[in-house]
């Protein structure tokens, strides 16, 4: 189905279109929210607009519980008008009758007819028919029955003359064919949809409009399908004779309520159990109650005798609804043991991650792996001890990152020290003749330059990135190809600060940090993510 506006359009200020709803002889329906958040319905019209909407304005101040409210009637920018009523959260009757092919349950049927009745009393009362009653304008929202469409009504003057579109043909009574009518309208398209809820089927029904609109000119309905108790109801409804009819809604509604079954009351066990009693033909006056062969009998629901006291029924405790505790977090204990746990597991996986890696370098040299190794360890219990049991969406302080920068700075020194490069001692003839501080700078640059550079490099990597990230419990999943990523990344953009002077960058920073990036991950404890619930759905009719 398409809709001349989409969703997101504002074409009346102070609302926002979310979605058509449905199309109709008068225009279209949307549901849209306004700006303070209230949910409506727009009704865009076309048409003879003058013909058609005359009726809206003794409608805007109608109030009653079985119709769907119009709060008001406006125009858009480009002259349109636009009627904005009650958005019903529900099924349309016809949707409803549609699944009881059979017919609604009876008392369910006389409930809904009665609202319907009172719904359409309450028209008339204030001078209004409603001219296109049909179960596909009538709504159920949480059991309660509610009259729409009744915007475009017209009110009861004989002087003024009615619109082309008139109702639908299969609710359309006979005298709508002359022009004359009034109230009696309603009454008949009521007696439709009563024939309809009791039976699951139209009284007139044909091939084509002029088919349908002949029988309900001349065919005399076929209510062999309803309930005994009712034909004679549906009969006077649906006369061709409006003067025949029932002279007010109302007054069908007491006959529906009469003929309809009366509904057995709840009777407790203990309470003896009175004879039945003979239902009233009609509603006022009430027939005196049956007698019992050897005693009258009491009314009904009357009080036992005080022989036979009525039982006091115990009351039933309440259940009690278990109290939600909230969870606690985990103690230090519990995060000592996972940063234990996590150290003791990331040698080992190095160990498994340096098999690769030698077969990929193609060495055998032991004294490069073993370096290889112990950097890399010790780059990834730098990680974990520097994220201090972490969320992943902890806050990004900076007193991680400058703890984390201090480890990295350490493993800088250590870095350093593998590769071999020792300062001399105070005896060394390599110093000049000064204070043993004083001659290590001035005496041995290189050396301070190398040992900087490596403490520089290391400490700036682990206190850039988020590697808390990394090894965090909660994170999104127990193995991620952005950490390692995220290492190379910063290996490589801080090279400047390397000894080249030493070695290669890429077997002694960029390796390790990438095998201590998938270590980490690999030893820290994951707790998987619950399962999300289901969103709670809201109904939309269809």
């Amino acid at each position: 189905m398409r809709f001349i506006y989409r969703s997101g359009q504002r074409p009346l200020d102070g609302y926002t279109i979310k979605r058509g709803v449905g199309k109709g002889g008068f225009g279209e329906v949307y549901f849209a929210v306004s700006d303070g958040g209230k949910e409506v319905a727009l009704k865009f019209h076309s048409g003879q607009l003058d013909v058609e909407l005359r009726g809206v304005a003794s409608c805007l101040n109608l109030k009653h519980p079985n119709l769907v409210h119009v709060y008001d009637l406006k125009e858009d920018d480009h002259g349109n008008t636009w009627l904005v009523m009650e958005y019903v959260l529900g099924e349309s009757l016809a949707q409803i009758v549609g699944r009881y092919p059979h017919g609604l349950p009876i008392n369910l049927a006389k409930e809904w007819f009665v609202s319907l009745a009172r719904a359409v009393g309450y028209l008339h009362d204030h001078g209004v028919i409603h001219r296109d009653l049909k179960p596909a304008n009538i709504f159920v929202e949480n059991g309660t029955l509610k009259v729409g469409d009744y915007g475009l009504c017209r009110s009861i003057h004989t002087s003024q003359r009615m619109s082309k579109g008139v109702g639908t043909v299969h609710y359309m009574a006979p005298e709508i064919s002359t022009g004359n009518y009034n109230k009696s309208i309603d009454i008949y398209a009521c007696g439709i949809i009563l024939h309809e809820m009791l039976t699951g089927r139209i009284p007139f029904d044909g091939e084509t409009d002029g088919e349908i609109l002949m029988k309900h000119l001349t065919a005399t309905p076929d209510l062999s399908r309803a309930p005994a108790a009712f034909q004679p109801v549906l009969a006077k409804a649906l006369d061709k004779n409006p003067l025949r009819r029932y002279a007010t809604i109302l007054e069908m509604a007491r006959a529906v309520e009469a003929a309809a079954p009366a509904e057995t009351p709840f009777v407790p066990v203990a309470v003896p159990v009175v004879p039945p009693v003979a239902p009233p033909a009609a509603v006022p006056p009430a027939p005196d109650p049956i007698p019992a062969p050897q005693a009258a009998v009491p009314p009904p629901l009357a009080p036992p005798a005080p022989a036979a006291p009525l039982p006091v029924a115990a009351p039933v405790p309440a259940r009690q609804l278990p109290v939600a505790v909230p969870v606690p977090g985990p103690t230090t204990r519990d995060r000592l043991t996972d940063l234990t746990g996590t150290m003791v597991a990331i040698p080992l996986v190095v160990v498994v991650s340096l098999v690769p890696y030698a077969l990929v370098a193609q060495t055998t040299d032991w004294s490069v792996l073993g370096k290889l190794f112990v950097l890399t360890v010790l780059l990834g219990w730098a990680m974990t001890a520097g994220a201090g049991a972490a969320r992943f969406h902890g806050s990004d302080s900076w007193g991680r990152r400058l703890r984390l920068a201090g480890l990295g700075a350490l493993v800088g020194c250590a870095a350093f020290w593998l590769d071999g490069l020792a300062i001399p001692g105070p005896d060394s003839p390599q110093l000049p003749p000064e204070p043993y501080p004083m001659a290590v700078l001035h005496g041995v640059p290189a050396v301070a330059s190398a040992a900087a550079r490596y403490t520089l490099y290391f400490g700036l990597i682990l206190g850039a990135g988020r590697w808390w990230r990394t090894v965090a419990k909660d994170r999104k999943d127990r193995f991620s190809l952005f950490p390692p990523i995220a290492a190379a990344f910063w290996g490589s953009v801080l090279l400047f600060l390397w000894p080249w002077e030493i070695g290669s960058p890429v077997a002694g920073g960029i390796v390790p940090l990438v095998l201590a990036a998938v270590a980490a991950q690999v030893a820290a404890p994951w707790v998987p993510a619950p399962v999300a619930l289901p969103k709670k759905l809201r109904y939309r009719p269809a």
